[in-house]
């Protein structure tokens, strides 16, 4: 690796770093800007652009480190396909319970910021795509809106904390809501698989 390399990616590990220090630290979700990132990463404000076009693509940058350094508790992502996905519901449940306070805080940046981390969903949006591909765009986007707010870490800790559930208790609730929820939206989608044949 050239040394123009390793600079590049010094940089570019540094403004990760300075991110995750904001949103991890306890700062006030309101003040994770671009600016802040760029005075914690002691680059120029010009500089961190270059790297990042916005805080969306430095938001999915920084959890897709995250999931580099929590690799060996996070054996559910990447997942090559909609089964592999909704077979490792006890380990979605246990992540959450695992790393509860840093779902906490990336929440709380989401909520404050709108920002959401959106790399991971793009994936999960493909595979439900290809799951139920004769759904109608926008019916389809509804059902994955849904199915993304249960099926998710920040929601199974959410939801147990809230109610009391320990990842044992919450588990198995959470495959017979999953199974439910899946059922109908595939009623719907062999429905409209008959409806396009037939026309």
């Amino acid at each position: 690796m050239n040394p123009r390399t390793r600079q590049t990616d010094r940089t570019r590990n540094a403004i990760i770093d300075a991110a995750i220090e904001l949103i991890l630290g306890g700062t006030d979700p309101a003040a994770f800007t671009m600016q802040a990132v760029a005075d914690g990463a002691g680059v120029s404000h010009r500089t961190l652009y270059r790297y990042f076009a916005g805080r969306q693509e430095l938001i999915n940058a920084c959890g897709a480190h995250m999931d580099g350094v929590l690799a060996d508790a996070a054996p559910f992502d990447p997942v090559p396909s909609f089964d592999d996905w909704m077979s490792n519901i006890d380990a979605v449940v246990a992540f959450g319970a695992t790393h509860r306070e840093t779902l906490r805080k990336t929440a709380a940046l989401s909520v404050s910021t709108g920002i959401w981390r959106s790399d991971r969903d793009e994936r999960y949006w493909q595979l439900f795509r290809e799951r139920f591909p004769h759904l109608a765009a926008d019916e389809a986007h509804q059902d994955f809106a849904v199915f993304r707010a249960l099926y998710g870490a920040s929601s199974t800790l959410l939801v147990g904390e809230r109610f009391g559930l320990s990842p044992k208790e919450l588990t198995p609730a959470l495959e017979r809501a999953l199974s439910a929820l899946l059922a109908a939206i595939e009623t719907r989608d062999r429905a409209a698989a008959e409806t396009r044949t037939r026309v």
